[in-house]
């Protein structure tokens, strides 16, 4: 998103030292290559510490360190006092706060800690009336299309991330996004974007808005452009079960959708009235029932260990992953993430350190548990949730009989042998690795 808002006035690089398997020596040379003036970066909760020591040794006098990540949100402020080598911390990655603070225009931040240059005071903005129009030109997607990105549901090997809007309306007090501003795109700026990503050779797209279909007559609008083209996109998207209905399944298949990724979050219509998720087990069975009469792939995503859950609410979640019929399953733990309702009570009431980022989603350590529930017995819990979606007969007869394309195949066997060994805690995971 920064690249279509920055392009226009910097010269634009991009390093992802991951991907391309680099040492942390090969990564600074290669930064040193570029030489800089202004570095751009992410930290994540699982490694900050090592990411935070790495963004250290890049660092010089007249070079400027803008940082982004969840773990900033809570407390941006502390953040800059604790790190003096990072100059900002931008709290929307969508937003013209960037390239305001870098030009000095700093009555127009909307969303951002910064230390201002010269006196090194520090000051952390945070409007309570953000714009809500999503404006980032077209970004520059040739910096970032590369073949050793893998995408577990992509049905083509050139594929990219694609967005329309940013935060959520809605008020999972779980989640991160629901802390953000929403913000939404206007088609134009969005059928620029398609159409250079077109020109590209780009045919798979992840459409990366948390809930798809929100602003609804401009979505479907965008959905009846998008099928004019040839050859058409394929595309992955998120969605709630609540948006999901005949329309915009049929607009979403006829312009390329295979794949609908469907927050489920608990069987238990205790649980998902605790955390405010605004929709019943029964709207998300039949939310599924509607995927598959349009032929639509789901994923079903699962959160266990909320405060508040059983060994009972777990078991009915594992049920209902069976019983509706998803092709694939994602079971986390909960995390308290920076910036949510859950971190902040879960601080509260001493069942984390408030110092505490270090938060791994994928469940190779458990962060928190309910009151009554051990981290051994929650990891239990998860094993026998993945095993028993994965390990069916049914299940794995449908599976091994679909009909893929070989990239499909070696992509699902990858993805699907990731995803067994996160789930049942097999993958041992080392921080900065």
């Amino acid at each position: 998103m920064q690249s279509g808002i920055l392009a226009e006035d910097y010269q634009l690089d991009f390093i992802d030292a991951v991907r391309d398997r680099l040492s942390t020596s090969a990564t600074v040379k290669q930064v040193e290559k570029i030489n800089p003036d202004i570095i751009f970066f992410l930290a994540g909760a699982v490694c900050y510490q090592t990411d935070l020591d790495f963004i250290k040794c890049l660092a010089k006098p007249d070079r400027i360190m803008v940082g982004s990540g969840d773990i900033f949100l809570a407390d941006p402020k502390n953040w800059l006092e604790k790190y003096p080598f990072i100059n900002a911390l931008s709290m929307d990655f969508t937003n013209h706060d960037i390239k305001h603070y870098l030009q000095g225009r700093y009555e127009k931040i909307e969303r951002m800690a910064y230390r201002l240059p010269g006196t090194g005071e520090i000051f952390a903005i945070n409007s309570e009336k953000p714009n809500t129009q999503l404006e980032v030109g077209v970004p520059q997607q040739q910096l970032f299309i590369h073949p050793s990105y893998r995408f577990p549901f992509a049905r083509h090997p050139k594929f990219t991330i694609f967005l329309t809007d940013f935060g959520c309306p809605f008020s999972c007090s779980f989640c991160v996004m629901s802390s953000l501003p929403y913000r939404f795109r206007n088609n134009t700026e969005a059928l620029k974007e398609l159409q250079l990503l077109h020109s590209l050779g780009v045919r798979e797209l992840f459409w990366l808005n948390q809930t798809f279909g929100i602003k609804r007559d401009d979505t479907l609008q965008l959905l009846t452009e998008m099928a004019q083209f040839t050859p058409r996109f394929s595309w992955t998207t998120f969605c709630r079960p609540d948006q999901l209905d005949d329309q915009l399944l049929s607009k979403m298949k006829e312009a390329g959708c295979h794949t609908v990724i469907i927050g489920v979050e608990s069987g238990s219509d205790k649980i998902l009235k605790m955390y405010n998720k605004g929709y019943t087990a029964t709207q998300v069975r039949a939310a599924f029932d509607l995927c598959r009469t349009h032929k639509i792939q789901t994923v079903g995503t699962f959160v266990l260990g909320l405060p508040g859950e059983t060994v009972e609410t777990i078991k009915a979640t594992s049920r209902l992953a069976r019983k509706i019929g998803c092709d694939f399953a994602s079971f986390h733990t909960a995390v308290p993430r920076a910036g949510t309702e859950l971190r902040a009570n879960a601080i509260a009431s001493g069942d984390i350190d408030g110092a505490d980022f270090l938060m791994d989603q994928a469940g190779s350590y458990i962060a928190m548990t309910p009151k009554d529930l051990d981290p051994e017995t929650l990891m239990a819990l998860k094993r026998k949730a993945v095993l028993g979606f994965y390990l069916r007969p049914g299940y794995l007869l449908k599976q091994l009989f679909k009909p893929r394309s070989w990239y499909e195949l070696n992509n699902v066997i990858h993805q699907g042998a990731s995803l067994i060994l996160n789930g049942l805690g097999l993958r041992k995971k080392k921080l900065g690795s």
